[in-house]
């Protein structure tokens, strides 16, 4: 394994570590920020309510399934050149969605970027890990990394409203994807020179029967959990589910096997050996159910509650203020108390969507209603860098890229088995309903599903 220089400045390797946050920053922000663009997307090109999902959950899908191969993409090959090449790849297909002519375009260019947004994330955490090698240096860059999440998800909630209202050369919804254009070179061009090659001395061939079998156990979770309920649950979706742990069962033996034969394959199962990363696993698999939320907020006020785009973004900016804030009012504590980050920060989360359920349910609004918005925010902004810092903090670094496109993986399954089950339930319950008195009983009823699989992790997470 070829490590950065250990000639490397300190100030050389914060400086790659920008430039990494730089591309970690749009993934997340794309997601965000399309959540309050879709009523003007829907407009705009006369979308169907199966392509207005097909934005959110095409892009999902596409990021979820290549993951784990992007992962051992970067371990194999390099984690710069997948990065620069995942970056290219996105500001592409960014392109593609800016300027798409129909919906048809829209929803391919969306899931060209999460395949593109599959090779360049877990690069960002494989290089991070390889980047610093004290917990204390590791530890400072995760929260910094949390932190530039609750940036994405800021940016992302009101500037998405922001631009819609502005529309800016009277581009319209169109302005949110063609803002990556600039930030995707940039990214590129400062890559090249400042950020570190990590990868392998060897050039070992891609366990490629692997990839292929990993690709399909996640598509067949992801796509039908994201696509069942647009196309009214038809038998094809349950034959895919029940044909998920079959292929799950092939490729557990076949890696076990190619491993066994002295060859490399696609996941170190050894890995899940490791009781921080199992734990981090566990916990990612449900951290995520909080996706939905965004979403359904969302509809709750510009369809229950008829705001426009602008004072949706308004409505859910305390809780990326809490995102924002939540790292860094915990990233100064000493390390002893750093390892019970995650359960503290989750119980916070769990509180504050019991208190939002209430609201909503109870029709409570106004500086109520933000304030405990701002604590589930704060709560979620306080775990998520320690989910990723308990997870990797004993991976080896040359499967460090592996493990973060594993527990990435883990969190976009999280968050389609979210988007499926709790918009099918919101929409159960909201009926034939109209007005913000039945969109909030609806909003309550999933928040009641997603505060018990928040409090579950939530348990995984305290337990030692």
């Amino acid at each position: 394994m070829v490590r950065p220089d250990a000639a490397l400045s300190p100030a050389r390797r914060w400086l790659a570590f920008v430039v990494l946050l730089a591309g970690a920053f749009l993934p997340p922000t794309d997601f965000f920020i399309v959540n309050v663009a879709l009523p003007s997307i829907r407009d705009g090109l006369g979308a169907t309510p199966s392509q207005v999902a097909l934005v959110i959950s095409g892009y999902a899908s596409g990021y979820a399934v290549f993951l784990v191969t992007g992962g051992r993409l970067g371990d194999l090959y390099g984690r710069k050149r997948l990065f620069i090449s995942g970056m290219a790849g996105f500001t592409a297909a960014s392109a593609l969605c800016g300027f798409a002519p129909t919906a048809g375009w829209l929803v391919a260019g969306r899931v060209v970027q999460g395949l593109a947004a599959s090779m360049l994330l877990p690069q960002v955490l494989g290089s991070i890990r390889a980047l610093f090698d004290s917990d204390r240096d590791l530890a400072r860059a995760m929260t910094l990394y949390g932190v530039m999440m609750g940036l994405a998800s800021v940016t992302g909630q009101f500037g998405g409203g922001a631009l819609v209202a502005w529309s800016p050369f009277d581009l319209g919804w169109r302005t949110v994807f063609l803002l990556n254009l600039p930030i995707g070179v940039l990214a590129m061009l400062a890559a090249w020179p400042l950020v570190p090659e990590t990868s392998a001395t060897s050039r070992p061939r891609l366990d490629l029967p692997g990839a292929v079998l990993i690709s399909l156990v996640l598509a067949a979770v992801v796509v039908p959990l994201s696509e069942g309920r647009e196309h009214g649950w038809p038998a094809w979706i349950f034959l895919s589910l029940a044909a998920a742990p079959v292929l799950l069962v092939v490729f557990l033996w076949h890696e076990r096997r190619l491993g066994a034969q002295g060859g490399m394959p696609l996941v170190d199962l050894d890995l899940f050996a490791i009781p921080s990363f199992r734990r981090g696993a566990i916990v990612a698999s449900l951290f995520f159910f909080t996706t939905a939320y965004y979403l359904l907020f969302g509809l709750y006020n510009q369809e229950g509650r008829g705001t426009s785009p602008l004072w949706t973004g308004l409505a859910i900016l305390p809780y990326g203020l809490g995102l924002f804030l939540g790292p860094l009012s915990s990233g100064w504590l000493p390390a002893r108390i750093r390892p019970r980050l995650l359960g503290f920060g989750m119980s916070i989360q769990v509180v504050g969507y019991i208190l939002i359920a209430l609201c909503v349910g109870l029709d409570v609004t106004g500086p109520t209603l933000v304030l405990v918005t701002f604590i589930a925010g704060f709560g979620q902004g306080i775990a998520m860098p320690r989910l990723f810092n308990t997870a990797l903090q004993d991976v080896p670094p040359h499967q460090a890229g592996l493990a973060a496109g594993i527990v990435n993986s883990l969190l976009q399954i999280g968050a389609a088995v979210s988007n499926a089950a709790l918009v099918s339930l919101f929409f159960t319950v909201l009926g034939n309903g109209t007005g913000a008195v039945a969109y909030g009983r609806a909003l309550a009823a999933a928040m009641v599903t997603l505060v018990l699989a928040l409090a579950l992790a939530c348990w995984v997470a305290w337990r030692r």
